[in-house]
């Protein structure tokens, strides 16, 4: 069968959502299907607007694992870094009202402006399923459903939903404009990350059953067996070692992370702080002005390898990442493959699956005060330490490997084209 897969962005690129989408294109390419991707050549989220930040340095076209690869040129038009952000600020704004999808669907199409996408998903087809992903960059999927739509193919969508903390209305108007929702009602199947994006989808596709919860996954073997005295002697820590995994942004907790180890130390306690991850803009500015004893414990590693992130999770204590747009949080997995506690911020999502694992301990989002807590609890309980690992580790083995979430995948395109997909 054929299938023609679309994200924002591919591999080499190691976010959430885009291992995800590997990980189920690459199964399904082993199991016989011919699978395309079609993604952009983004590698920084912030080239989707701003042409001077880090596109990605792979082929336009490879045969990456089996899965034929087209990564599409984003071009930037004049000013686009503040048309991208100002037209997106009007239409969370214009969604309270009660407006027609149309325009937003016109004005999307900019966010980002990628004129050759619609011929590489046609170079993919005909194809039985169209699959695509992530409601908060939504004009691609929007895109591969209307091409889908037009060639006969099954059109399935991974909306990766960021809710907010609870009740979150700004996080929740800008991913149900009235071009969203359209898109979230059309698709003949919806994947979901938890059960709490589940029931916020339901509503929105009026009880529909054909909503099924995949979670995400790890590679126990690929993020483990790191060298945890390598790690330390790169970055020279001591005492005890925090990491965070993720883009160096706001919304990530990474401020309030880096504020609440600076507040610890500064009370004589040894805690050191390593952030992996791209930083973006906002974050630079705001860790350049620190002073230079604040900045003295925060190690900035930026993007890694595979091989130098596996150090980082065998060195840590404890893996912190507070924030409030994970929509299901892989790096907590990869935590607790290497039987390391979790610090999360306490949203739907993380609730659900930090909270119900007994891995972690959940924070309030932008609290810098009770980050600093959960912290320092740490750090004065090596048991509990070792408890919540193992107790994270359990829960990942039994239900978030890859193998376990790619076969929840395949059985909903079983069930679309209704014809068995991987045996």
């Amino acid at each position: 069968m054929r299938f023609v897969h679309v994200n924002h962005r591919y591999a080499p690129f190691a976010g959430g959502s885009e291992r995800w989408m590997q990980e189920a294109s690459e199964v399904l390419a082993r199991a016989g299907h011919d699978v395309t991707v079609v993604t952009t050549n983004a590698f920084d989220l912030e080239y989707m607007w701003d042409r001077k930040r880090e596109c990605v340095h792979a082929p336009r076209n490879e045969c990456l694992n089996g899965v034929n690869v087209e990564r599409v040129p984003i071009t930037h038009l004049p000013l686009s870094s503040l048309g991208f952000q100002g037209s997106r600020r009007v239409m969370g704004e214009l969604s309270r009202m009660p407006l027609p999808a149309w325009p937003f669907r016109a004005i999307s199409r900019l966010q980002p402006f990628v004129p050759s996408f619609d011929a590489a998903v046609e170079r993919g087809l005909p194809a039985d399923l169209v699959h695509a992903t992530n409601v908060g960059i939504e004009s691609l999927a929007l895109r591969a459903m209307r091409i889908a739509r037009a060639h006969g193919a099954r059109f399935v969508l991974t909306p990766f939903i960021h809710l907010g903390v609870d009740g979150d209305p700004v996080a929740r108007r800008y991913v149900s404009m009235p071009h969203q929702l359209e898109l979230i009602r059309s698709a003949d199947a919806v994947m979901v990350m938890t059960e709490a994006e589940g029931e916020f989808v339901q509503q929105i596709r009026g009880g529909r059953g054909d909503i099924v919860v995949t979670g995400a996954g790890v590679d126990i073997d690929e993020v483990t067996h790191g060298k945890p005295e390598r790690l330390r002697q790169h970055v020279s820590s001591r005492g005890f070692v925090v990491g965070s995994i993720g883009a160096l942004a706001q919304d990530k907790g990474t401020f309030d992370l880096a504020r609440a180890v600076i507040d610890l130390r500064r009370s004589g306690h040894e805690i050191e702080l390593l952030l992996v991850g791209p930083p973006l803009r906002s974050f630079v500015r705001w860790y350049t002005d620190l002073s230079d004893t604040e900045r003295e414990g925060i190690h900035v590693l930026g993007f890694v390898s595979a091989a130098f992130k596996r150090d980082v999770l065998a060195a840590i204590d404890v893996m912190a990442l507070p924030s409030r747009t994970e929509s299901f949080g892989i790096v907590y997995l990869e935590a607790w493959a290497n039987r390391v506690p979790v610090i999360a911020a306490d949203t739907p999502a993380t609730r659900e699956l930090v909270g119900t694992s007994g891995g972690g301990l959940l924070t309030p989002f932008g609290d810098i005060e009770a980050i600093a807590g959960a912290l320092l609890s740490m750090m004065r309980s090596p048991e509990t330490r070792k408890a919540m690992g193992a107790a994270g580790f359990e829960m990942t083995c039994q239900r978030h490997t890859w193998e376990h979430v790619v076969r929840r995948v395949a059985h909903v395109y079983a069930d679309v084209l209704d014809v068995e997909v991987l045996g």
